[in-house]
């Protein structure tokens, strides 16, 4: 094998190839090394650019000691993408997602997302960024948009394993190896200039690189730096017709009053420990409940399955209309949950500095040092709108109920605005059914499709709302390493010490502005969008029209102004007695404006040491011919930090009496304050009235003291509102085709300058992020998340090899790898504890004399630790002059799960009265769901089959077979029994007791079961030098992949019971690139498609909307109003991109060079797929995204090489 790439090898075209039935290309491609047939010589096709990576990329699949693909950029600028995401999608296997902006932000590897993809960069785990300070989900996922392409040398994706390389994978680990010093041949400089445009803002922006290497030292030492700066405006266009952009269409009301059933209940699809519970208040439980519905054939059988119970306490009779919804939501037909525009500006800061040095000490043994600083500055401006008012339902002031009987029957008031109608329905009003809803619908104007959908509608008295939310994200990476090399005749050592380090802070700014105008009617239209038609002195560019002054309403019933308007409110711990005021006591007052800020810090880091030892015995044993062993150590550590804010001591006694004492309470760092415009009238300006209290009043609440209200006169308001209008930089979808019809663009505000002009202003910032005063006045620490794994591991491996009769070779190698994992996970617990008086009475158990109740929070660390044995085994077997390999392999592969998963905290009680109470509800418990540090990582058995032809250097032809069986998947949520503070040194301070010796139910997490997955993988590239004419300069490089899984649990379509394959999985995805290079002129186009993945069930994390009974990894599983209505299978659209480059080297020295993404305009959709279609046809679209085109221009100056 090591004379594998011998010229003789390579050129040689063998006649026993037909043999293999592979014979596709082999004509055309073995004829361009036939230099005397053809009559071209293969000296005169020059190898360079395009033509030269590409034989790379193939030499390196070809050597690699497991299954791997790669990419190689054997010039600098050379990369075929600017995005290392992106570059690496045009691989077998890798499946891209774009951002709403269209730009690659993550690869999925073998359907594997990029949680469970671990990313190297020259042996270090690239850490999260972004995703540090937005989502604790996202801990584990890279982010290689920071990592300039003009570093990179070549990416491997790796979709098998040896024991030699660091687990984390499930489906392929990406390592990207950057150049050395030692890698030129001559003192090399290079510099490049450009910008970018996107077709949707369409202002230029810059980006710059630069490359300097030279040898020192008689060659020895080798020295390359880099540095890169990119500013690009992204803009990204969306349209909603869900809440949220998780949750599903709504079914709320019965508009068509079909006796068919819009929906029916699937009772195969219930399932968790949960169903089975009995409600608090009922004899029913989910189960039961579902299943009484589901037999329901009509509305008057729901009431027969589940009677009135006027006798019953008011939870009782609140249960029971839960209970009735459920069934009655059956006949409900489909609107949208929500309408809202979004326009998104990013302006997107990029630096990167990378140093290298490698020293050749001797022959032998090179040592070496690297250090690269990454950042990026993102400033979003988030603007959306929503037009409409989806809906208003039973608003004060526009119903009467009956005060008599059971249910309440509601009409319409007669002292209602004009546009209240009244409707069919079932509600909970002070804690009697009510039947009837007064809506903002006209009643003659709703169509609705024989699939129960409405399609059009009029709505009136709507309001529009214009809602910004300014971010700013830091984002930081460092790496750090150092290690040597020593490669001797037969011994091979390699060590290798390092660190990364990423923080990503993130502060949103956040304010909205509304105001009411007539109707509106809608209609469908065919792209799955709805037209909206506003009225004709509908004007929201004009501030006066948010500047709207109210007089207070009566909330008690009576008649202005002699009514009440507002309360008396008690002193109490979080602020002063007020007294009630009535109507004509009371100013005249706008709406009040929400403004917010929400600062966010994540850090991050890994620190790697790591040795090989590998030992050649070619030639002194038989068969082996390699012995590796090695060892390894990591310590990965996670910190977040969102608002905070806690009791960091209960209160003693009772407030207002002789020695309490107040809580110790320490502020949230979020500012949640209110704007608004006040006027006096008579009554409000007398004596007793209540006072507009102009300018800023900070909240008495000591969670809340950073916040507060600003008030100002209408004039200010109006003022401020105007100066603070920006105008949109691009027209709203702008060159997107079939948008249908659309708003063009609407004003946006300028929420930095807002928030300036506001008292809360001094506390938008990160200074009570980590540490704030308590009331008391003394420092202490927020809560933090944190996560801290320490990983050690051995491994041993050898390489073989054998030759075989018939000219076969067969070579590979065996290993195996030991993980011995050890975790710990902190965040904040609340423990409540309540301990009984000796005046505790079991028949008035919540009488405030009989129990003492008592709050403790602190940070709390819980251990959990995993070993693993991973096997793995690589066989080759070589024929036909090494030109055909079939390889196998198989391995066990592990993956850690989600960090947030890991972390125990929440909201806890420990109630004494549970010893006295014999109803035999468990009241131990926590809110929320309480990590799990002991769940075992995602563990897996892959195994691959392969066949490979290189018929010469260009050329490459593969077919490829993965098998990936899951035995330990996602995690689940489950009621577990057990000590959920185990391995805790907490001790509960009211009681003394350990926290550890607790025992009691909790949500928490479990290992998730297991699923298969299947890939096909055909792959082929070649240089089409048999051609004629300029032809021969040109190639190609094609590949597709088909994915498919099966599993018999995971989560189900509620209504058909569907197991949907594991998220962000598509099914098909296929790549497809033309290039030309002949030394001066490059050209490339590239095609990729990917096929529709399943994201969730609605609501994907929400909380309204979709209210789903207990099902598998359903979210929003709980019985609130209005009753059960299960959610929908929600899909990321299929999409298809084309990208083009075009560079031209003016002379040897200089190169000017232009690229396209999306030269198609294609767009993105999230849908329901093939679930609950409209009756034509018409796709339901939840979310429509588009980031426009992208054209980038430049130029490239180099000396040297």
């Amino acid at each position: 094998m090591k004379h594998r790439f011998d010229v003789r090898h390579t050129i040689v075209a063998s006649a026993s190839w037909p043999v293999l039935g592979l014979a596709l290309l082999s004509g055309g491609a073995a004829r361009a090394q036939e230099a005397d047939q053809s009559g071209t010589s293969y000296a005169d096709i020059v190898v360079v650019g395009s033509r030269a990576s590409q034989q790379s990329a193939n030499n390196r699949k070809k050597e690699a000691k497991t299954a791997t693909d790669s990419i190689v950029a054997d010039d600098i600028g050379s990369f075929p993408d600017r995005n290392v995401n992106e570059a690496i999608s045009r691989i077998p296997g890798v499946a891209l997602g774009r951002n709403e902006f269209g730009e690659g932000e993550s690869v999925a590897v073998r359907g594997n997302g990029p949680d469970l993809t671990r990313v190297e960069l020259d042996g270090i785990g690239v850490q999260s960024t972004t995703g540090l300070a937005l989502n604790a989900d996202a801990g584990r996922s890279a982010d290689l948009r920071e990592l300039p392409a003009e570093l990179v040398k070549s990416v491997d994706v790796v979709k098998g394993s040896t024991a030699d390389m660091t687990e984390g994978s499930l489906g392929g680990t990406v390592q990207i190896k950057t150049r050395t010093g030692l890698d030129f041949k001559k003192p090399y400089v290079s510099f490049r200039a450009g910008g970018s445009q996107n077709s949707l803002g369409k202002s230029w922006t810059p980006d710059f690189n630069g490359v300097a290497s030279r040898k020192f030292f008689d060659d020895r030492l080798g020295v390359i730096v880099s540095g890169s700066y990119s500013k690009i405006q992204n803009n990204g266009h969306g349209y909603e017709t869900t809440t949220s952009n998780n949750r599903g269409y709504s079914r709320l009301f019965d508009f068509d009053q079909s006796p068919e059933k819009t929906f029916e209940y699937n009772v195969d699809t219930i399932g968790t420990d949960a169903a089975d519970v009995m409600f608090a208040n009922s004899m029913e439980t989910p189960r039961s409940l579902v299943t009484k519905a589901a037999s329901a054939q009509s509305k008057a059988e729901c009431f027969d399955l589940f009677p009135y119970n006027p006798d019953g306490t008011s939870a009782q009779r609140n249960q029971r209309t839960l209970e009735q919804q459920s069934c009655l939501n059956q006949w409900n037909d489909y609107t949208p949950s929500l309408i809202r525009n979004f326009m998104n500006t990013q302006t997107d800061e990029r630096y990167a500095v990378d140093a290298r040095f490698d020293y050749r000490l001797t022959d032998n043994l090179t040592i070496f040092a690297k250090g690269t600083m990454a950042n990026r500055k993102v400033h979003d401006q988030n603007r959306s709108r929503n037009p409409i008012t989806l809906f208003s339902q039973n608003v004060n002031g526009t119903f009467v109920d009956t005060e008599s009987g059971y249910p309440r029957i509601r009409s319409v008031s007669p002292n209602a605005p004009d546009g209240y109608y009244l409707y069919e329905g079932l509600n909970s009003y002070f804690n009697n059914a009510t039947l009837g809803n007064v809506l903002n619908v006209v009643p003659d104007s709703v169509v609705v499709d024989e699939n129960h959908n409405v399609t059009a509608m009029t709505l009136t008295n709507n309001a529009v709302n214009i809602d910004q939310i300014e971010n700013t994200i830091d984002t930081k990476t460092k790496y750090a390493q150092f290690g040597a090399e020593y490669r001797g005749d037969r011994l091979e050592v390699d060590a290798m010490a390092g660190f990364t380090t990423a923080s990503s802070s993130r502060g949103d700014m956040r304010t909205s502005r509304s105001y009411t105008y007539g109707n509106a009617q809608l209609a469908l239209q065919p792209n799955g969008l709805w037209d909206i038609q506003v009225p004709d002195d509908y004007d929201e560019t004009n501030p006066s029209n948010f500047v709207q002054l109210n007089p207070a309403v009566c909330i008690d019933g009576g008649v202005a102004p002699d009514c009440i308007g507002q309360n008396a409110v008690a002193a109490g711990p979080n602020g002063p007695a007020t007294p009630a005021y009535t109507v004509g006591q009371m100013p005249l007052t706008t709406p009040s404006f929400g403004v917010s800020y929400s600062p966010a810090l994540g850090e991050s880091s890994e620190r790697i040491a790591k040795l090989d030892v590998a030992y050649r015995t070619d030639e002194m044993l038989p068969f082996v011919t390699r012995v590796k062993v090695g060892a390894m150590y990591r310590r990965n550590k996670l910190d977040r930090w969102g608002g905070g804010g806690y009791t960091a001591q209960s209160a003693v006694g009772t407030f207002g009496q002789e020695g309490y004492i107040p809580a110790v309470i320490v502020p949230t760092a979020n500012v949640r304050g209110t704007l608004r415009a006040c006027e006096p009238t008579a009554g409000s300006a007398a004596p007793g009235g209540l006072s507009c209290n102009y300018g800023f009043v900070p909240s008495t609440n000591p969670l809340n003291v950073r916040s507060g209200v600003d008030t100002l006169t209408p004039q200010e308001l109006e003022a401020l509102f105007r100066r603070t209008l920006e105008d949109s930089d691009s027209e709203y979808f702008g060159d997107l085709p079939n948008r249908g019809n659309l708003p063009s663009a609407w004003q946006g505000i300028r929420t930095d300058q807002l928030f300036d002009a506001l008292g809360a202003s001094q506390y938008m910032n990160f200074d009570c992020l980590k540490t704030c005063m308590g009331s008391d006045g003394q420092m202490y620490d927020q809560p933090v998340t944190r996560v801290r794994e320490e990983i050690k591991n051995i491994y041993a491996m050898v390489d073989f090899e054998q030759p075989l009769p018939y000219g076969l070779l067969f070579n590979g190698n065996v290993g195996v790898r030991g993980v011995f994992a050890k975790v710990t996970g902190s965040a904040l617990l609340t423990l409540n504890t309540i301990r009984t008086t000796p005046t505790f009475n079991p028949l008035d158990p919540d009488n405030p004399g009989g129990i003492i109740v008592q709050s403790f929070s602190q940070n709390t660390s819980v251990n959990g630790s995993t070993n693993d044995w991973l096997p793995s085994f690589n066989f080759n077997l070589w024929g036909f002059n090494e030109s055909v390999v079939l390889r196998l392999y198989g391995g066990k592969t592990v993956a850690r799960p989600s960090m947030s998963r890991l972390i125990a905290g929440g909201n806890c009680t420990i109630d004494q009265r549970d010893i006295l109470d014999t109803s035999g509800d468990d009241i131990f418990g926590c809110s929320g769901r309480v990590g799990n540090p002991a769940l075992k990582p995602f563990t897996a058995w892959s195994y691959n089959a392969s066949l490979e032809w290189y018929p010469n250097a260009d050329t490459l032809l593969s077919v490829a077979y993965g098998k990936l069986d899951v035995k330990v998947g996602q995690p689940i949520s489950v009621s577990k029994t057990a000590r959920p503070f185990a391995g805790s040194d907490q001790i509960d301070p009211a009681t003394g007791e350990p926290l550890s010796s607790y025992e009691f139910t909790y949500p928490s997490w479990d290992n998730g079961p297991g699923y298969k997955r299947s890939i096909w993988e055909f792959s082929a590239k070649t240089a089409f030098t048999f051609l004629p004419w300029f032809l021969k300069y040109t190639g190609a490089d094609v590949n597709m992949s088909i994915l498919g899984s099966s599993a018999t649990t995971g989560q189900q379509d509620p209504l058909t019971g569907d197991v949907m394959a594991p998220p962000n999985e598509s099914k098909y995805y296929t790549n497809a690139s033309l290039w030309y290079d002949d030394g001066k002129l490059n050209m490339r186009v590239a095609y990729q498609k990917r096929s529709s993945t399943f994201n969730c069930i609605t609501p994907c994390g929400g909380n309204n909307i979709d209210i789903n009974y207990p099902g598998e990894q359903w979210t929003n599983v709980r019985l609130v109003a209005p009753g059960y209505n299960p959610g929908v299978p929600r899909f990321t659209d299929s999409t298809t991109f084309i990208d083009a480059k075009i560079s031209y080297n003016i002379t040897r020295n200089f190169q000017v060079y232009l690229e396209g993404r999306n030269m198609t305009r294609e767009a993105a959709t999230a849908s329901t797929g093939s679930y609950v279609p409209f009756a034509d046809g018409t796709p339901r679209v939840m979310r429509l995204s588009y980031g426009g085109r992208r054209i980038m221009g430049g130029v490239r100056i180099q000396f040297g090489n």
